[in-house]
């Protein structure tokens, strides 16, 4: 203190003239001066308060179901001219395939289970197997014939038209002026290679493991659905019921055996270890899971132990979050807490973090004739945020989210839909795992490419993350489900720091191992999409094929309402 007393002092004090000799060496002394006092008082500034990293209040993850980039946004060719990396062909074993355009609600569900889609996709990372692949096809289901004969039917090479709904407004509109709006992910890679159970698992805790470090099965994944039939899952699934995981050496079988609920199987659904909202609840930070119920396997609380607290095998998950709100049994709920009822206790009741989950007839999930809400449903989320519904009516309650807000549309697998780009980091028919993970996340990491969207009035108006052609990775330009992660931990973190990690140093998770997390100037995740120090005003997303209200009560929009199609 007595040294930074004498600097005040001799700073501060009036100068005499200078004899031209000593200006360089009063200049000199003057510098180091003042550059003492920034380090100082930077440091002293940084041990008392408490600088938040970014605006950001709040991040609402939104995730649809089972789409490629090529499948679902190759009609956007405004977006393929601006550079985004989508192919309108691919091979069938050797055999070029040229896409066809299928409307969003398929009469087909090709399988993307891990063994059964996944690895003959992958054909040892030839990329040309999809056409092999369980087509999924509903009785009477027309789809275009193979040009390879040893295949009767491709509809893993199809991609979704824009098709006027009205004559006037394509159904798709509502995502391609999101992405040409805002931030358009070229290279997002699914985690796990595998279905929605395991995808969503990772997209709430950073892993689907169904043990923490150093517990038995910690390296282990849980890699399909449920295998038995029955739509009940996680610690409440029905007796009898479980989930292969796959090993370390790439096999798959029952693995964990969980000690409660009492009377669970080996590869019963049900495991333990941190998660983001243990995380962001331990920092103060407020959360809440949207879902269509809360037996869905897209519901990623319900398998976790410590958050189901199931009464037990083929019971309820009681657990303080499932109780008092915090995974919240209908997924419009967000629409509500974003303003939309005017007369509701819970508008603007947006936490800080959201995960969105949606029903199946606005999921994106083909399979089911009718059922082609995604794009409208992601509008009104978006809409809402900015304080609009569907139609650009402003909402009856003006919550004012939109300037701190960040929306991140993404897709929990590609749903069996053909993709060229190989998963980073692989090898043969494993992978190696996460990069200078020491085989974290072996034979499950990476899958396909899935969409992503980022939304914000920070976001970069029209970028593109990635070049056409796939750069290499890891990069800032690659990347995952734990990129969504880190970007949560980074965005509430204080002076530079994150909040911290979800899993243990030992073994850690996903949002420890994205592909840029040490390359760009923020060394934080997904940073190349954001400048932070501008605010964008909001513009209603329009086109929309459905109103706000059809999510609110979807039987007066929805013939298939409500229908099971979260089963894979």
């Amino acid at each position: 203190m007595l040294v930074l007393r004498v600097l005040l002092v001799i700073l501060s004090r009036p100068q005499a003239p200078l004899r031209p000799e000593e200006i360089p060496v009063r200049a000199c002394f003057r510098v180091i001066g003042l550059a003492f006092l920034t380090v100082y008082f930077t440091t002293f500034c940084s041990a008392q308060f408490s600088f938040p990293n970014t605006p950001v209040k709040h991040v609402i993850v939104v995730i649809q179901e089972n789409r490629s980039p090529d499948n679902l946004f190759l009609a956007d060719q405004n977006l393929v001219r601006r550079g985004a990396h989508l192919v309108g062909g691919g091979s069938c074993f050797g055999t070029k395939v040229t896409l066809t355009p299928w409307q969003l609600d398929a009469c087909f569900d090709p399988s993307h289970s891990h063994q059964g889609g996944w690895v003959p996709t992958y054909d040892g990372g030839k990329m040309d197997g999809a056409c092999s692949i369980p087509a999924g096809l509903n009785a009477g289901c027309g789809v275009p014939a193979c040009p390879n004969s040893k295949y009767a039917t491709c509809p893993e090479y199809t991609y979704v038209p824009n098709t006027k709904y009205d004559g006037v407004h394509g159904l798709l509109d509502p995502y391609f002026q999101l992405a040409e709006q805002y931030g358009f992910a070229n290279y997002m890679f699914q985690t796990n290679q595998g279905p929605s159970f395991p995808a969503h698992q990772f997209l709430f805790s950073g892993t689907s493991a169904p043990t923490a470090y150093p517990a038995p099965y910690y390296d282990w994944f849980a890699a399909e659905n449920l295998a038995l039939t029955g739509d009940v899952n996680g610690c409440i699934a029905e007796k009898g019921n479980f989930v292969r995981e796959v090993s370390p050496a790439g096999t798959e079988g029952k693995g964990f055996t969980p000690a409660t609920p009492a009377g669970a199987i080996q590869g019963y659904p049900c495991y333990e270890h941190h998660t983001m909202s243990d995380l962001l609840a331990e920092h103060g930070i407020t959360w809440k899971y949207y879902s269509s119920g809360f037996s869905s396997l897209w519901t990623a609380p319900n398998a976790i132990d410590h958050i189901c607290q199931s009464s037990g095998v083929g019971g309820a998950c009681e657990g303080p979050s499932f109780k008092n709100g915090e995974v919240v049994k209908d997924d419009a709920q967000i629409l509500a807490d974003l303003g939309l009822n005017a007369s509701s206790t819970a508008d603007c009741q947006l936490p800080q973090v959201s995960w969105v989950t949606p029903d199946g007839a606005w999921s994106d999930h083909p399979g089911t004739v009718g059922s082609d809400g995604g794009p409208s449903w992601v509008a009104a989320i978006v809409n809402a945020v900015g304080g609009y519904d569907n139609s650009g009516n402003k909402l009856p309650i003006q919550c004012g989210y939109w300037g701190n807000t960040v929306v991140l549309i993404t897709w929990d697998d590609w749903g069996g839909f053909y993709d060229d780009v190989n998963p980073i980091q692989t090898i043969g028919q494993g992978a190696a795992g996460y990069p200078k993970g020491g085989g974290n996340g072996q034979a499950y990491v990476y899958g396909f490419r899935v969409p992503l969207l980022v939304v914000s009035p920070f976001a970069r108006e029209g970028y593109i993350s990635g070049p056409p052609n796939r750069p290499a990775c890891p990069s800032y330009y690659c990347h995952d489900f734990g990129s969504i992660l880190n970007f949560i931990e980074y965005a509430f973190g204080t002076n530079g720091n994150s909040i911290g990690t979800i899993g243990p140093p030992e073994f850690p998770y996903a949002d420890a191992f994205v592909q840029d997390a040490s390359f760009g100037p923020q060394h934080y995740s997904l940073h190349d999409f954001f400048s932070f120090n501008q605010r964008r005003s909001f513009q209603p997303i329009s086109g929309a094929k459905y109103a706000t209200k059809c999510f609110v009560t979807p039987k007066t929009c929805f013939a298939n309402f409500p229908e099971a199609a979260d089963t894979d």
